[in-house]
């Protein structure tokens, strides 16, 4: 971790009492507590020690966005074979990601406990004492969160385990552990740091507590309890969040993810961050799995880009929700495979009717800092908590409250303009974009494997900033393209160039390709280009007469463009129609960053959707990839709660199971 540094600490919570009879000299083997924590350095450690099982594989180290998050509508568990597990929604109580899962919960809460209790002990600057404490509460609030929002009712522990043999502990109702939740959690936004002040994401601050308390009370309004008064709450945690006037959205959608991956703080975005540093090499950093189970393929080790087991597939239906131009798609959903290993990194672009084969392409190793890479770690921070999701969060409340308010068309049309390229404080109708590039049969022969992407030009269409990319075959043929940038303005269809074109005057090096009219040329003597170009269809061009002696490669690749206009702001809906765009929203924004499941169950559709989508799969996936319809397939009513695992039930007699486990 790169601010917090994570220290597991054992600490012995009964003292050793002394019989003056036999005894009357200090134990040295053990630490009592009042001894641990007494003073500002080790409050900070024990901190940290608080916060590390957010880290841990059990969480955001790798179940939270693999096993656990693998199938939902935006995704699929990439692997024919896998037929049990939590991927495909076959599993029992005795499963050991749902155990991971609890436990790494409980284990932070048992380190909060500790810390909440002795918080008093070292004498130190007050108001730092209250900022610890107000993270250890948040923190204990928020493994909470995950665990009732997972498994229902749960026990339910505010001071330290007393005992090892203290295990019967009954599982307090929903109702209760949400309340204490709220508790910690709103005692905790008076007591933490401003984010302005800490600098950084990785510890929470008081706009991160708003916007956490933003989703607790969304959840709650949700199912199961469909508390319907904290609609209500939602909102002002929302909108406080938007009126400490810190956060506003990255221009960039890309550049948000890439400043994960190469620690740099956007604070004004990334509100609350699980920070990981270094390659596992050394042991002092603090990694994950983030981009390696859920990345864009890659299979040689410790190099450039980075090993990837890419667990994860797109489905169809989270791929078609973007309307052309939106850029964020082929972000989040890679819209290409890596070549073998070259550097810079070189990419084989999907046809546009492939699209079950795309892997997730939100965190991509490429954009790591050290170009030597472990294999099954990496350092990228995984964003718990973005402005974006506080803006989407304070529209939902709004318009469940209001209906559709120009608060609520404000706050989805910033995310949307983003989305677009666009400045999100500007108002837009529409965009019109370059949308398809379609490759045409005849020509493209000749192009020199050793260059695998070559650069594609847009001109005429009345439009500006369209930008694409073309990659090469082992073939010497054009085999991909796409539209990197699909610009804005176009009234009508431009003109597609492939390469580089000859140009006049200009200094050529032995092995560059260009085209001059429907001809592809090869370099093969370097010089500086004349203004007459090479024309010939075979053979070598004079160097008395070109310049540079180019050599005819073939007929150059030609394509055809389509262009398409988009709606950017919306406008005019009624409330249901809104509450469809903004859940619709919410997938294109924040998909694979593990908040879609729990969407979806609050709204009430987890189990419809994830049905619907197994039909669609295997009505439309091939034969390919219809087993992604597994997960699907498997899930009913039962799958809205985990069960309680088998390491709660075989030790904990008062313990209970969920319904259907």
């Amino acid at each position: 971790m790169k601010r917090i540094l994570y220290i597991v600490v054992i600490v012995l919570g009964i003292s050793a009492v002394s019989c003056k009879k036999f005894l009357n000299t200090v134990p040295t083997d053990s630490l009592v507590q009042t001894e641990y924590y007494n003073t500002e350095a080790k409050l900070n450690e024990a901190l940290a020690g608080v916060y590390q099982p957010l880290s841990s594989s059990g969480i955001y180290g790798d179940n939270m966005f693999d096993e656990l998050g693998a199938s939902t509508d935006e995704g699929f568990y990439a692997r024919s074979a896998q037929t049990t597990g939590i991927m495909v929604y076959n599993f029992d109580y005795g499963n050991s990601d749902v155990n991971n899962f609890w436990t790494q919960l409980y284990v932070g809460i048992e380190r909060a406990n500790i810390l909440i209790q002795n918080i008093n002990i070292a004498k130190m600057d007050e108001t730092k004492r209250q900022v610890i404490l107000g993270e250890a509460l948040f923190l204990r609030g928020y493994y909470y969160f995950l665990l009732v929002s997972n498994f229902g009712d749960v026990p339910l522990r505010t001071v330290p385990t007393p005992s090892v043999y203290d295990v019967n502990v009954i599982r307090s109702p929903a109702k209760q552990v949400y309340a204490q939740i709220l508790a910690d959690m709103t005692a905790a936004e008076g007591k933490v740091s401003s984010i302005t002040a800490i600098g950084y994401g990785g510890h929470v601050s008081t706009t991160a507590v708003e916007g956490i308390l933003a989703r607790v009370c969304l959840t709650m309004a949700g199912m199961p309890l469909n508390d319907e008064s904290k609609y209500a709450d939602a909102l002002l945690w929302a909108k406080k969040v938007q009126a400490s006037g810190i956060h506003s959205l990255n221009p960039s959608y890309k550049q948000m993810f890439v400043n994960l991956h190469q620690d740099v703080y956007d604070i004004k975005e990334s509100m609350w961050e699980v920070e990981n540093k270094g390659t596992d090499a050394d042991g002092l950093g603090n990694t994950n799995r983030l981009g390696n189970t859920n990345g864009i393929a890659y299979s040689a080790n410790n190099n450039y880009p980075g090993y990837s087991y890419a667990f994860i597939n797109t489905t169809a239906k989270l791929f078609n929700l973007y309307p052309a131009g939106d850029i964020r798609r082929d972000w989040a959903i890679a819209p290409y495979s890596y070549n073998a290993a070259t550097t810079p990194v070189s990419y084989s672009f999907f046809a546009s009717s492939s699209i079950y084969n795309r892997n997730v392409g939100k965190f991509r190793r490429e954009y790591e800092l050290t170009l030597v890479r472990s294999k099954n770690t990496t350092p990228i921070n995984f964003p718990i908590l973005r402005y974006a999701d506080v803006l989407l969060m304070l529209a939902e409340a709004e318009n469940h409250i209001n209906g559709p308010t120009s608060i609520a068309y404000d706050a989805i049309n910033q995310v949307r303009r983003r989305g677009f390229g666009l400045n999100p404080a500007t108002p837009t109708v529409s965009v019109s974009v370059v949308n398809t590039l379609t490759l045409a049969t005849a020509g493209n022969t000749g192009y020199l494997t050793t260059v695998p992407n070559i650069p594609v030009t847009f001109t005429g269409g009345g439009g500006t900033g369209a930008t694409g990319m073309a990659s090469v075959a082992s073939t010497g043929k054009i085999t991909g393209i796409t539209v990197l940038t699909p610009g804005s303005g176009y009234t009508s269809v431009p003109t597609v160039s492939i390469g580089t074109a000859w140009a006049a005057n200009t200094a050529y090096v032995t092995g560059t390709q260009v085209y001059n009219g429907n001809n592809l040329y090869t370099v093969t003597t370097a010089g500086t280009s004349t203004a007459t170009g090479p024309t010939q269809t075979s053979g070598a061009s004079v160097a008395a007469t070109t310049g540079a002696v180019f050599t005819y490669a073939g007929a150059k690749a030609t394509a055809t463009a389509t262009i398409a206009t988009s709606a950017v702001d919306l406008i005019g809906l009624n409330q249901g129609s809104f509450l469809t765009a903004l859940q619709d929203e919410r997938s294109r924004e924040l998909c694979y960053e593990s908040l879609r499941k729990p969407d979806l169950i609050r709204w009430g559709i987890w189990v419809s959707t994830m049905n619907n989508l197994a039909a669609d799969m295997k009505a439309n996936a091939g034969t390919t990839y219809s087993y992604g319809a597994l997960a699907g397939s498997n899930i009913t009513s039962r799958n809205l709660l985990f069960p309680i695992p088998a390491s709660e039930i075989t030790v904990n007699n008062l313990a209970t199971q969920n319904p259907g486990w």
